[in-house]
């Protein structure tokens, strides 16, 4: 290395400076370059010119040419990196190289062959123009392809093209292919003093670039511009073109005219002639789009405002202002009149709500359009966003919409779900959001950077998912007796197997596991730990888990499971200390602050997740937490986290967790009592209180020292509940409460509700007859809640301000379990509670199905079975509404009250009510064989067991444990067996005798089924077999049907749908095959086959039978006599269908039905067609025409000479 300096290299980040002194310093030195170029032709230039060789010359018989050897040379003896054009890598071998390249080609050997001196030819220098065009870039030649098409037969398309008036065009054509430069002398976009520098710039980058460079760029352009922008840009061109254009025109008019005088001005032409191509297919975009026409009108009809404005910006020389844009004035006019009147008052139309997810009007004039949210959509004229504008604003790139619209949609769907939409929207809002699969876009949403945008997804989310309204119900059912948390899944499909199915898919069929699947949890996770949003945030991710829990035991175990998610809330959000919470009034920041939600999240959590769960709270200390926030005193948040904390920890002690925190939490809890016996009346005290006193009560139950406190307590509130004229849901709660902490009869004993004025709202309270419903519309299937709030967002009565009925239903089991015989007599002897008494046993019920009606069932189920206890004591009047309650309440209770079931089950068909002797009367009265020893021992002993077999166990809150015609079960299930192939035995027949003795000699059991429901369950019995013919059922089964059919047949409805039975016509086929198989004419089942086709019902049945199954007819030999609907129901009104008189006319012709074998059929059939040929339409002349050929006079004569009966 020598001794002069290295110099340094240069960077990206040096000046032009630093470039131009490293520059001087290089060229100082007089360094050799780096790299140096070989050019090894040099040596083979004095080898131009070759001498004579001898023919005889040994080396003759083959020359090698020079540029073999070359190539030859280069690929051995090289060491390069590339065996083309690779560079030496040794420099010490160029020199041998070059002396192996000299003597190889001197050598040569001389020919005898005289061939001449080779000269090498020079060519001219010429100077390639790289705009012009040429077949080498594509590597073919160009198609020849003619587009000036001339309807010449003498001209063939050659001469076309190629004659001297096409000439021109086809070199344009030519041309226009590979020109894409500007033309003009001016800038057509860009205006201003810098407009003709920045144009030439243009043009000299442009000259710079190749075509496909071009079109490369240009297609960037227009992939990144918006399409309204670009066309903005050419809608500009053409209008300052088409000034020019006339000028252009004549110039190039001239250049065409002297091509032929002066070729040298051909690339003039050409350019003109472009110029003229461009402005020919512009006007006819122009003439096309018209938008030209369009400006010039716009131009001379600005509004003044806008015209005032433009002069303004010239004055002032606002930027971008100093130009009329015809787009953006278009957007400023005002909005054209309707084009189609308000429609009708009950003609529907789009609805559009404002921000706070209101319902607007069609139109009010009272807002005016600057002040109402008008926009340019689908109706300009009408304020407000629709549902899919929301939804696509929800989709923007605008951080600002997105936020706006998500918000909007959370106000709509809450404003939903209290009802104020109910029969409003078709569809409901809740349905037409979870159709577009509103839950997989909030998810979508949810995974924003954004912290604003993560906050409005969880507001949104936190709305579809989350009733506030049955939250906040269901804790002031928490602590009453027997209470517990209902399950929201959603109701069984027919898929099998959700895995296979996706995502927008699944989310249709359940919501939850849709988002469970996209992994909600660990997103809901890293918000909470990395992105820390705002308190109302945070409450609305932890409503969020809520409701996930409510799904499903198996999902409490998910999110009990899922990494760190249980550690991060309580780390969080229930810390140790409480001090933020006395030290601050307002809190913008919640970690290391305890947060009622999360509190409530984990006592949720516990008691889906049960002991797995509290096992693991406890392990992560939380009673320390508990006990902190309990002796805090901060407000009402501290108020509402210490009753919240109060149910965790009692929840935890049922299930046998943390049970040694008692001890240590004695003095506070004995202090708090105290403060409850000096301070806590319950005449003038809040519910919030009420729920305070109630959960710290709870608590201190468990420990056997401070029961004596809790009597204390009791005895001082029962005084005070004689007083009170205004008794309230607080006041009952905190009582119960009270009732259910001690085990001391004594002390319960002077508990005296009957004096009280408790029982004056169980009418008004009541849910059974409240005569609501619940809003199944309202919610998607896939998504269930309980629905607290009923149509038009009116509460459930059970759980308003003045019900007591839980109260009620805890006071009376207690006295049970006690056996406070007198405290019950004076209860049920009440007149407000047999008036309500009265009211269940005449009404239908409402609101059976509703989660919260559970309490109304505890305490009837508490009424029956009180009166065990006293009913020797009870008038019959009282005892037999209470036993038809009893009945009513089998078939209406949820199937999560299977046991409640067994005993309403048992009473409804105790010993005392069958009255065994008078039944057995009435059957010897029937004349039965021997079976009545059988039905009487059955009766005996088996009827509640006959039931009990079809009970559901382990249910579903929603869902009756037994149906509303349960009484036909054992009819159903022998009618199912004999369909599945199975034959009918003793047994069955015994069964069948039971259930209709029952039917018969308790009409009580189904005095509340529909008579049509009835009517279609005892037709079961005809399709079992030949079971009907046994003498004894077809005795029972006759009077049976004859008792209902007689006093309600005008009652029957066949078209309306009945359960478990898809129409009544597959029943009526299975009928009419039955009894032709095996009826053998049987009276009973004839009676019952003809009721359907009676006058007042559809035409359908009797076209059935007459048509399809007439053969049967011939078996129906019921006498008139023994028919048990009146004859002119049969025969009035008059047959109108031509159809079915053909049929009468040709059974009557062709002997089918006959007076002596089949009376009624006939007598049908013989009137309906005597009256219809008594008409004088066409038809009926052409049938008496026909009649009067037949062969049978007799028939024909009774046909046209028919008298109407006298009834």
């Amino acid at each position: 290395m020598d001794g002069n300096s290295i110099l340094k290299r240069p960077k990206p980040t040096d000046s032009e400076e630093e470039l131009f002194r490293m520059q001087e310093e290089f060229l100082k030195n007089k360094q050799q370059p780096s790299a140096k170029v070989i050019n090894l032709r040099e040596s083979t230039k004095s080898l131009n010119t070759f001498t004579a060789i001898p023919y005889n010359h040994k080396s003759f018989s083959k020359v090698k040419s020079k540029f073999s050897e070359l190539k030859k040379l280069k690929t051995e003896d090289r060491i390069c990196t590339s065996q083309r054009n690779g560079n030496i890598i040794n420099p010490l071998i160029k020199e041998p190289e070059k002396n192996k390249l000299q003597d190889s080609v001197q050598n040569i050997t001389s020919s005898k062959i005289v061939i001449g001196n080779i000269m090498e030819k020079k060519y001219d220098t010429y100077e390639f123009d790289k705009k012009k065009f040429f077949c080498y870039n594509t590597g073919f030649p160009e198609v020849f392809v003619s587009t000036d098409m001339k309807n010449d037969k003498n001209q063939s398309l050659f001469w076309q093209q190629i004659s001297p008036k096409s000439n021109t065009s086809n070199r344009i054509k030519e041309f226009q292919k590979s020109e894409f430069l500007c033309i003009s002398d001016k800038s057509v976009i860009v205006e201003g003093s810098w407009a003709n520098e920045i144009h030439k710039e243009n043009l000299e980058r442009l000259n710079q670039m190749s075509q496909e460079d071009i079109l490369k760029e240009k297609s960037k352009l227009e992939i990144t511009l918006k399409p309204e922008l670009v066309q903005f840009l050419r809608d500009k061109r053409i209008k300052k073109q088409k000034i020019n254009k006339i000028q252009e025109n004549d110039k190039i008019q001239e250049i065409s005219n002297n091509e032929a005088q002066d070729q040298n001005i051909k690339s003039i032409f050409v350019k003109k002639t472009i110029i003229e191509k461009i402005s020919n297919e512009r006007d006819d975009s122009i003439k096309n789009n018209d938008n030209t026409m369009q400006i010039d009108n716009f131009e001379q009809n600005i509004p003044k405002s806008s015209k005032k404005l433009i002069e303004q910006a010239k004055e002032k020389g606002w930027i971008h202002m100093d130009s009329l844009e015809y787009e953006k004035l278009k957007w400023m006019e005002d909005i054209p009149a309707e084009k189609t009147n308000e429609p009708a008052s009950d003609e529907p139309y789009n609805a559009r709500f404002d921000f706070n997810g209101m319902l607007l009007a069609y139109k009010d004039d009272s807002i005016s359009m600057q002040k109402g949210l008008h926009h340019h959509g689908e109706e300009p004229e009408r304020p407000g966003y629709s549902l899919q504008e929301l939804l696509q604003l929800t989709r923007s790139s605008t951080q600002q919409q997105r936020c706006t619209a998500l918000i909007t949609l959370a106000n709509i769907i809450e404003k939903s779900r209290k009802g104020w939409y109910d029969k409003t929207l078709q569809p409901p809002p809740l349905i037409a959001l979870s159709q577009k699969n509103l839950l997989l876009l909030l998810r979508f949403s949810l995974d924003d950077t954004s912290v604003a945008v993560i906050t409005a997804t969880l507001q949104a989310l936190r709305a579809f998912l989350y009733s506030e309204e049955d939250e906040i119900c269901l804790d002031r059912l928490y602590g009453f007796k027997n209470y517990k948390e209902p399950i929201l899944t959603t109701s069984k499909t027919d898929v099998d197997d959700i895995n296979n199915l996706k995502d927008h898919e699944l989310v249709q069929l359940d919501a939850i596991a849709a988002l469970l699947r996209t992994d909600i949890l660990l997103r809901i996770r890293y918000i909470l730990n990395e992105v820390r949003p705002s308190p109302v945030a945070i409450t609305y991710a932890l409503e969020i888990l809520i409701r996930l829990i409510r799904h499903s035991p198996i999902t409490t175990i998910k999110i009990a499971n899922t990494s760190h998610l249980l550690e991060i809330i309580i780390e969080h959000f229930m810390p140790l200390s409480t001090d933020a919470l006395a030290t601050t009034d307002t809190i913008n920041n919640v970690y290391g602050v305890p947060v009622v939600a999360a509190v409530r999240f984990c006592r949720i959590l516990l008691c889906y997740g049960e002991k797995s769960v509290a096992q693991k709270l406890n392990n992560l200390k939380i009673v320390q937490r508990i006990i902190s926030y309990i002796t805090c005193d901060a407000g009402k948040i501290s108020f509402n986290l210490s009753i919240e904390s109060l149910r965790l920890w009692r929840t935890l002690l049922l299930y046998e967790e943390a049970i040694d925190s008692l001890s240590g939490a004695q003095l506070i809890l004995i202090s708090q009592l105290q403060l409850l016996l000096s301070n806590h009346d319950i005449q003038n005290i809040s519910e919030l209180s009420c729920e305070y006193a109630a959960a710290l009560i709870a608590v201190a139950s468990c420990l056997v020292p401070l029961k004596a406190n809790i009597s204390d307590l009791l005895f001082k509130w029962s005084i005070q509940l004689l007083s009170l004229d205004n008794i309230t849901w607080g006041n009952t709660k905190l009582i119960a409460e009270t009732l259910l902490a001690i085990k001391d009869s004594t002390v319960i004993k002077k508990l005296n509700i009957s004096r009280s004025k408790v029982f004056s709202n169980l009418g008004s309270t009541s849910n059974l007859l409240s005569n609501c419903s619940l809003p199944i519309e309202r919610n998607p299937s896939a998504l269930p809640h309980l629905n607290v709030l009923t149509y038009d967002g009116q509460l459930q009565p059970i759980v308003s301000q003045q019900s007591c009925m839980p109260f009620l239903a805890t006071v009376l089991n207690i006295f049970i379990d006690h056996s406070f015989i007198e405290e019950i007599q004076a209860i049920l002897n009440l007149p407000q509670l047999y008036k309500y008494l009265k009211k269940l046993e005449t009404t239908d019920w409402c609101l059976e199905r509703s989660w919260y009606t559970r309490s109304e069932f505890s305490f009837l189920v508490a009424i029956v079975n009180a009166t065990l206890f006293v009913e020797d004591k009870l008038d019959d009047k009282m005892m037999h509404i209470i036993w038809k309650i009893a009945i009513k309440l089998v078939s209406s209770l949820p199937a999560d009250y299977s046991s409640n079931v067994q005993n309403m089950l048992r009473i409804s068909l105790a010993k005392e009510k069958l009255n065994i002797k008078i039944i057995t009367n009435e059957l010897k009265k029937l004349n039965l064989n021997s079976n009545i020893e059988d039905i009487k021992l059955n009766l005996n002993h088996d009827v509640s067991s006959l039931y009990e077999q079809y009970i559901t166990l382990n249910g579903k809150w929603d869902e009756a444990a037994m149906p509303k015609d349960w009484f036909y079960l054992p009819i159903v299930h022998i009618y199912t067996k004999y369909r599945n192939n199975n034959i009918c035995n003793d047994n069955d027949k015994t069964v069948v005798l039971t259930v209709l003795s029952l039917e018969l000699i308790l009409p009580d059991l189904v005095e509340k089924l529909s008579q049509t429901l009835r009517f279609s369950r005892l037709i079961l019995i005809y399709l079992c077999d030949t079971l009907y013919l046994n003498n004894d059922v077809s005795i029972l089964l006759t009077k049976v049907v004859t008792t209902l059919v007689k006093d309600n047949y005008k009652k029957f409805n066949f078209t309306i749908d009945l359960p478990g039975l898809n129409s009544f016509t597959d029943l009526f086929t299975a009928m009419c095959e039955h009894f032709c198989s095996t009826s053998y004419g049987d009276y009973g089942f004839s009676m019952t086959l003809l009721i359907p086709i009676t006058q007042r019902h559809d035409v359908h049945y009797r076209k059935l039978l007459w048509s399809e199954h007439v053969g049967l007819l011939r078996y129906i030999r019921l006498p008139l006599e023994q028919l048990i609907i009146p004859l002119k129901e049969y025969l009035y009104p008059f047959e109108e269908d031509t159809s079915l008189i053909e049929n009468y006319i040709t059974a009557l012709v062709r002997g089918i039905v006959n007076q002596n074998w089949c009376p009624i059929p006939y007598t049908i059939a013989l009137h309906h067609s005597a009256m219809y040929l008594k008409k004088s339409n066409k038809l009926a002349i052409r049938m008496r025409t026909r009649l009067e050929k037949i062969s049978n006079k007799v028939l024909a004569a009774l046909l046209l000479n028919y008298q109407l009966p006298i009834f």
